[in-house]
Formats: C-alpha cells, sequence, structure tokens
C-alpha cells in the first residue's frame, strides 16, 4: 500500500459536529447569544437524502447550522419519526461525548450558561500537570437535553 492511499491521508478536516435539540429555537438563542455563534441557516428536511443517509424511513427534523471560528455546529430538532428515545449519558458512559469550548472567562460563562438551563457537572478545576494545558481551568455542563459542554480557560486568557 503506497502512502497516497493511506486511510489516515483521506480524512482533510472536521465538517461539523451535530447535537439533536429538544427545543431548536432555544438552542439557537443560547448558542448564539451565550457562545458568540452566528446563525448561518435553518431549514427542515426531510425525505429521501436524510433517509437514505442515516437509515431511519421517515425521518425529518428543523436544523440550524452555526459557526465560530472555523467551526460548524450543526443543531437538529427530530420532528419524525414517533417513538424517539433521550439519551442523556454520563461522561464516563461509552458513547458519550462532549464539546470543549476555549473561553476567555469561565465563572461569567458559568453563571450565564445557568440561567439558559445549563448545570455544572462537577466543579471548576485547574489542570496542575500535563498532558494538558497546565493552569488551565475546566468545567463540565450540560443541558436538559444531556449536551455536555467543557469550558477551557488557559491561563493567558484569564481576564484582568
Amino acid at each position: 500500500m503506497t502512502d497516497q492511499h493511506m486511510p489516515s491521508q483521506n480524512v482533510l478536516g472536521i465538517v461539523h459536529t451535530a447535537i439533536a435539540v429538544s427545543d431548536l429555537h432555544h438552542q439557537i438563542e443560547f448558542w448564539q447569544q451565550v457562545l458568540g455563534f452566528t446563525l448561518e441557516g435553518t431549514a427542515e428536511i426531510g425525505g429521501p437524502l436524510p433517509e437514505d443517509e442515516t437509515g431511519v424511513p421517515g425521518i425529518r427534523s428543523r436544523i440550524a447550522v452555526l459557526s465560530k471560528g472555523g467551526y460548524s455546529i450543526e443543531l437538529y430538532q427530530p420532528l419524525a419519526p414517533e417513538g424517539r428515545d433521550t439519551y442523556r449519558p454520563g461522561p464516563a458512559d461509552i458513547g458519550s461525548w462532549h464539546l470543549a469550548l476555549k473561553v476567555t472567562d469561565l465563572d461569567e460563562l458559568v453563571r450565564i450558561s445557568g440561567e439558559w438551563g445549563c448545570q455544572v457537572r462537577g466543579r471548576v478545576v485547574v489542570v496542575e500537570e500535563g498532558p494538558g494545558p497546565v493552569g488551565a481551568r475546566l468545567v463540565y455542563l450540560h443541558n436538559a437535553d444531556g449536551t455536555i459542554l467543557e469550558f477551557v480557560q488557559l491561563p493567558e486568557a484569564r481576564p484582568g
């Protein structure tokens, strides 16, 4: 096998992260007003394309694409089919994931996020040794849908 056919060279980057939500309008406002993302557009999708891609007959969703710093988030509110499950895995559950955001004022974002229904999962901690960024402040938050965000405040980003 030649280097040009190595599978790792076929992946160019991340296109977006998609998050299923129960209230698209509320989440759009949170991602814009609290996290500073820009709304790129919204749509309602259904039909053969999402059915074929996901393997879910009758799938239909409202979607919104938001971006910040060259990174895109797709929020989607499933509308069909009926009988959907809601998963709220914790950080130690297999299959769980979180999105880490670099922030400048962790304490202020935690406060404001709380007003939007987000709760701190544990407590704010400081990285004391590698391999992570030593001196960084970290915290996990989750919302009612189970989405887990991690705020990461690097030492040089602390407010004056």
